[in-house]
């Protein structure tokens, strides 16, 4: 430890190299609340902001007290130049971008990956930085893959692995440390590397996930075939190789095992077989085509950064309009859909062609300095840095957490500057561009001042997050409110704390209140058709029915051939006194499936007990525990608990309110 303050004292890029890798630890920490659904996670980056400000208000108190200039590589310029545009279009994207504050996290993001990518790449040109960081990233996954294995084998709880998101991290770090089990000299640092590959394999097994699978297999077979054509990157030993396959192999057979925790939870490999047929990968296949959807739209500047969510309920409706006939229409219904579930596509609907020409152009960049990198360098760690970006680039392809998650990111461009510092090691003379003092001092504040803002915003989401943690377990209904309004005064743009503040104030009978709250989080995000559902309940408890009609009627839109929103809004219809509307209505929900209408129908109008014995009597009525989704039979119950059903409606036809 002394050692480590000595280091860091002595050389202010040692702090962010050697500690990045603790970014990957901070959403275990006990105490700090998870980011609950449709909230932006907050944990990892400000523990990244909060080092970036440290590192960069040292790197700029030296640059003040200095008056010689320093050179930067040319051919780098073409790597960080088009990432730099890119993070401007993406704070940019803020003048159209309906919800303003995921496009500013979205910036904040990026903004933190091309100032981290700045300061590593100019680090790694220190080989005891390069080796403490190293050493620093294959403790946390070995820490990070234990308690995954004791979470999956003796619990049935997901804790870890979804607070993470564990699989694309490890599937891009595998290729590192595989190659270093292979190549280092010291047998002692090799186990150490080899331990933490296997340790990785298996954590990335056990998130059950299959893009990161498809991705680090490519990359092993990669490093192979790597090994094969140059050899200054051959193993050392044969007995490494096979040591190394054998525990690979070990790993996935112990994920094969038995486990009573386990064994409802199919594997990866069992996942990648049904793959054609699997519910997830359609409904990823309809996430892509909204997204094309989006992009068709505003096809040169996109619907904003971090604006997916947003724009899906509108871009969903116009595909599913322009593909009536599609079965990935009925997908999905009763699931909030975040990401596009694929970078790329992601990239291009929010940021248009200019956003996505940018990437494309520093992704370019990059390749080229990979190819650079592993024609010249004699390191057998270019093999692996360049392995780690490919495993990285295939799972972006079907994931939603690439970029969009910071430890995945983080070991991204923790591999990019890599690749870059072996691509700049050639004995060759290099082609660099002189930074005079005028212009380092400048540039080094602007960084700082962007690190405090980062910093700022950050911190602003994890007191708002804070307030809401709370919130959900304060003992009195003063204290709650209380506590929700604090939330909402240091993030008001937070929707998911304006949906639990608004779901407390309805089930508080305080249905007007919570109107506006409701509307806010679902206009902003909250998409499924359970968050369309308790916002007509709460605008129908005050009294707006007119209102709950047009929500339930946007909703239909959305989600066409869902049966419980059709007879849902039949009943609105209903209960506003269209009565033509409402017959043509719950005819389209019969059109759909006729025995779940009949039970939603039973269910909304008559409440649980009615709808149980019509059921028990009569067959071609589903039962209320067979109605779909789930999530909205307890809308419906905690509406008829609040509001006694007066929506009633023959079957068939004659339409009418009717006073119970």
């Amino acid at each position: 430890m002394s050692n480590l303050r000595r280091l860091i004292k002595r050389d202010p890029l040692a702090l962010l190299t050697i500690l990045w890798p603790l970014v990957l630890l901070a959403p275990l920490t006990p105490g700090l609340p998870k980011p609950t659904s449709g909230g932006l996670p907050w944990s990892q980056e400000l523990v990244l902001a909060l080092l970036l400000c440290i590192t960069l208000g040292q790197l700029a108190y030296r640059a003040f007290k200095s008056s010689g200039s320093s050179t930067f590589p040319r051919h780098e310029l073409f790597v960080f130049f088009p990432l730099m545009l890119f993070v401007l279009w993406s704070a940019a994207s803020l003048l159209w971008a309906p919800s303003v504050f995921p496009a500013l996290h979205h910036s904040f993001l990026w903004a933190s990956y091309l100032l981290f990518f700045l300061v590593v790449r100019r680090a790694l040109k220190s080989p005891r930085l390069l080796r403490a960081s190293l050493i620093t990233l294959g403790t946390v996954i070995c820490m990070i893959s234990v308690a995954c294995m004791v979470e999956y084998w003796g619990s049935s709880a997901l804790l870890i692995r979804t607070s993470i998101g564990l699989g694309e991290p490890f599937a891009a770090a595998l290729p590192i440390f595989t190659v270093l089990a292979l190549r280092l000299r010291r047998r002692r640092a090799a186990l150490f590397c080899g331990a933490t590959a296997v340790l990785a394999w298996l954590a990335m097994l056990q998130s059950l996930e299959r893009a990161p699978a498809i991705g680090a297999t490519a990359a092993l077979l990669l490093i192979a075939g790597g090994s094969a054509i140059k050899r200054s990157w051959r193993p050392r030993r044969l007995s490494r190789v096979v040591l190394l396959i054998s525990f690979l192999a070990a790993a996935t057979a112990l994920q094969m095992l038995p486990s009573p925790a386990a064994d409802s939870r199919p594997s990866p490999f069992a996942r990648l077989q049904t793959t054609s047929e699997d519910a997830n990968t359609r409904v990823r296949f309809l996430c892509w085509a909204v997204g094309l959807e989006m992009w068709r739209d505003r096809p040169m500047t996109g619907v904003g950064a971090n604006n997916y969510d947003t724009v899906f309920p509108e871009a969903r409706a116009r595909f599913s309009a322009n593909n009536p006939d599609s079965p990935l229409i009925r997908l999905n219904e009763g699931f909030l859909v975040e990401r596009a579930h694929n970078e790329y596509v992601q990239i291009l609907s929010e940021l248009g062609v200019v956003g996505f020409a940018l990437f494309l152009a520093f992704a370019v960049a990059l390749i080229i300095a990979a190819w650079r990198a592993l024609r010249h360098a004699q390191n057998a760690l270019a093999l692996g840095a360049a392995a780690s970006l490919v495993a990285f680039a295939i799972s972006s392809g079907a994931s939603s957490v690439s970029f969009r998650w910071m430890g995945s990111g983080l070991v991204f461009f923790f591999s990019a500057a890599l690749v870059l510092h072996l691509a700049s090691s050639q004995p060759v003379a290099e082609k660099t561009v002189a930074l005079s003092p005028a212009f380092r001092r400048p540039a080094m504040a602007t960084a700082l001042v962007l690190s405090l803002l980062i910093l700022g915003g950050r911190g602003t989401q994890a007191t708002s997050s804070i307030f809401q943690s709370r919130a959900s377990s304060a003992p009195t209904a003063e204290s709650v409110q209380r506590l929700y309004h604090s939330a909402l005064a240091w993030n008001p743009y937070d929707s998911s704390a304006h949906f639990s503040f608004g779901m407390w104030l309805y089930l508080q009978r305080r249905a007007p209140e919570a109107v506006a709250h409701l509307r806010f989080a679902v206009e902003h995000g909250l998409n499924a058709s359970v968050c369309y559902a308790y916002l007509a309940a709460a605008e129908a408890g005050a009294g707006d029915f007119l209102a709950a009609e047009r929500t339930l009627e946007r909703a239909t839109r959305v989600y066409p051939r869902s049966v419980f929103l059709r007879v849902r809004h039949a009943s609105a219809l209903a209960e506003a006194g269209d009565t033509t509307k409402a017959e043509e209505e719950y005819r389209e929900a019969l059109a759909l499936n006729p025995r779940e209408a009949r039970g939603w129908r039973q269910l909304i109008c008559f409440g649980r007990n009615a709808a149980k014995t019509a059921a028990f009597y009569d067959k071609s009525i589903a039962m209320p525990g067979e109605l779909v989704p789930e999530n909205c039979i307890f809308a419906v119950l905690d509406e008829n608990e609040r509001r006694r059903p007066v929506r009633v409606f023959d079957e068939v036809s004659d339409f009418k309110i009717a006073s119970r």
